[in-house]
């Protein structure tokens, strides 16, 4: 029921305008581009377009990226610019390039620096653990009937290459391991050197030759390069900072073009004229269309309504709804999202779930507990907020239904109950699950009948099980079972209730057929009969099924009492022992958190189950596509030159 409507938009014009157009769009936030394969389908005309699928301002981007990378600092956050001849493309790669040079320079020599000091302090490990053993480099290095190889590998690589080393003339032997990595030295015939290097290959060990240089000429090596580094990077934080205000602007006129380009890029060229099309919801277009039509008056709208029929497949799936059913959409997404034109059912959800949850698992101290636990995982970022918006509602269903149930902590009379108790009035409790059930196979079954209507196919809306035909039957069958439970005489004569539920049957059996002769439709589907008797006969079966699944809830609420029933014996049952109230509170909480976490746990998925097989089977298909528009924000930018 929130699918928004959505509109396919085209815009023609020329490139001067087109560039001022994508920045509007890119702006707003609500257009998703759509490739011109969807928009033109004739191969002649198509082949006539031209298109431009690389972005060249990506490169630019990652060019500037190192301007901070080499400075130790974050990226800035862009701004939009305004677009005019400033920002062309030849104009922005010549500013880039020149401000880049000089720092590219720095940056390859400091990761020369940084490989040289890689290699200087792994030389360093191996000359200290070869010093300490009385040897120097030359013993293990310099004879003729050995091929030494020192380096260092991962501990779990290293663990493998011992085992894969056992029968082989291959020597292993480790010098230190700290960081996750264990430093070694690999020795071998001459003769079978080459299978050795493959073996060291197959476990990425990485091969540092030790440098002709004692311990102490090492370490002041290394002190070098460690300040020729910082001398580097002192010296990237110093242009930096002259210029920061100057970079930060360059960076956004570059990030404005990118972002318009990343918009552009299926876009089309015909002679001189520019097209973008894509997808914009309908309630945002006008106010859109009037933006941008003030900056580019000389280009053209064209917009295709797509009519929420439900058979608009290929278009993208946009809700909207309050802040409490949003939370639910993704309950909902976990099964499907809904295609273009279908009812979504997030609100239906957002209120059964809860209910579901808390028929389930009322009571007042564990559902305080449910909604603590959850506050306290989503303020330590440990759970998803949408996820943790539903479990917090769920707490709440909890804690109303405890009430009715007057059910504190699995033990019943702390409380009034305001309705009903569980283990007392069981008969209304399964009687009350049964009529929700009911009442939900009911409203699948109308908003099937709802997306039918919109689909055009009266004959299903009319004729078919999960149609009018089956819904009559459906009550119709549900008030005899309940007359001959309850004992009640009805005022209609049974024969005449069983022909009806016959001519029903038929009904449902000769859809397609009555769609013709009655309806006059060409469109509805002609299945065999063979076919369409299977279909109402799995149609009525599922019926009873669908409606007995509902007894869960109070199977599963019985389920509760008793579970903490059984916790409370538990802790009864130790009081008298010695240190008895030390152990009674430790199984009366521990009972409690078991009862919270798996109890609530179960009792989530069953309510999933309800919702996905009970009530999505009757109306719901689901595979759209969502709807994702194109923003200012850009993700793939990471300092470090990364897009």
């Amino acid at each position: 029921m929130a699918v928004m409507r959505m509109l396919a938009l085209t815009i023609v014009g020329p490139k001067e305008e087109m560039e001022l157009v994508a920045r509007e769009m890119v702006l707003s936030g609500g257009f998703q581009p759509m490739p011109l394969d969807y928009l033109i389908s004739d191969g002649s005309i198509r082949a006539k377009v031209t298109t431009r699928r690389d972005n060249p301002y990506d490169e630019l981007l990652t060019g500037l990226s190192s301007l901070w990378s080499a400075a130790g600092e974050e990226m800035p956050e862009p701004f939009p610019v305004t677009v005019d001849q400033s920002l062309s493309l030849d104009r922005l790669r010549e500013e880039v390039e020149r401000v880049t040079s000089t720092v590219r320079v720095w940056r390859d020599r400091l990761e020369a620096l940084e490989d040289r000091l890689e290699h200087m302090e792994a030389s360093l490990i191996l000359a200290s653990a070869l010093e300490e053993a009385g040897r120097s480099v030359d013993d293990v290095t310099g004879t003729r009937f050995l091929r030494v190889v020192m380096g260092s590998a991962s501990n779990e690589n290293f663990k493998r290459l011992l085992d894969s080393i056992e029968e082989s003339p291959i020597i292993a032997r480790e010098i230190r391991s700290q960081g996750g990595r264990t430093w070694a030295m690999v020795m071998t015939f001459p003769e079978y050197e080459g299978n050795m290097r493959k073996l060291l290959n197959s476990i990425y060990f990485k091969e540092y030759p030790p440098l002709p240089l004692g311990v102490d000429q090492l370490e002041e090596q290394i002190s070098k390069v460690r300040r020729a580094m910082e001398a580097l990077k002192g010296a990237s934080r110093r242009r930096l900072s002259e210029n920061r205000d100057y970079y930060e602007r360059l960076f956004s006129r570059v990030y404005t073009m990118q972002r318009i380009y990343d918009l552009c890029q299926g876009r089309g060229e015909i002679s001189g004229l520019f097209v973008l099309s894509g997808w914009i919801p309908e309630d945002t277009f006008q106010d859109v269309k009037d933006r941008v039509q003030a900056l580019a008056p000389r280009s053209i709208f064209s917009v295709q309504d797509m009519p929420m029929r439900g058979d608009a497949h290929w278009a993208p799936t946009m809700l909207r709804n309050s802040r409490l059913v949003r939370a639910f959409q993704d309950v909902v997404a976990l099964y499907s999202v809904p295609s273009y034109g279908e009812i979504d059912p997030s609100l239906a959800v957002a209120i059964t779930f809860c209910l579901f949850f808390g028929f389930m698992f009322g009571d007042v101290g564990h559902g305080l507990m449910l909604m603590a636990g959850t506050w306290l995982m989503r303020r330590r970022g440990i759970m998803r907020r949408s996820f943790a918006t539903v479990l917090y509602y769920a707490g709440a269903s909890s804690i109303i239904f405890g009430f009715l149930y007057g059910s504190a902590f699995g033990v019943e009379g702390l409380l009034p109950s305001l309705w009903l108790s569980p283990m007392h009035d069981m008969d209304r409790l399964i009687g009350t699950a049964v009529t929700v059930g009911m009442l939900m196979v009911t409203t699948g079954m109308v908003f099937n009948m709802v997306t039918q209507y919109r689909r055009g196919d009266f004959g299903r809306l009319l004729f078919d099980g999960g149609g009018l035909a089956g819904l009559v039957f459906y009550w119709v069958a549900a008030t005899v079972l309940y007359a001959s439970f309850r004992g009640v005489a009805l005022p209609v004569p049974s024969w005449v209730i069983s022909l009806g539920l016959t001519g029903l049957v038929a009904v449902m059996v000769l859809r397609d057929v009555l769609a013709r002769v009655l309806l006059k439709s060409k469109t509805s589907h002609q299945e065999p009969l063979y076919l369409q008797a299977f279909e109402a006969l799995h149609g009525i079966m599922s019926f009873l099924s669908n409606t007995a699944s509902f007894v869960r809830l109070a199977a599963f609420a019985l389920n509760h009492v008793g579970l903490s029933l059984a916790v409370m014996m538990l802790s009864d049952m130790v009081k008298d022992l010695p240190g008895g109230l030390f152990f009674r509170g430790l199984i009366l909480v521990a009972g409690n958190l078991l009862i919270v976490g798996l109890e609530g746990l179960i009792v989530f998925i069953q309510t999933l189950r309800l919702e996905y097989y009970e009530f999505f089977s009757k109306f719901y298909r689901g595979g759209g596509r969502t709807f994702k528009p194109i923003g200012w924000d850009n993700p793939r930018v990471r300092i470090g030159g990364g897009l």
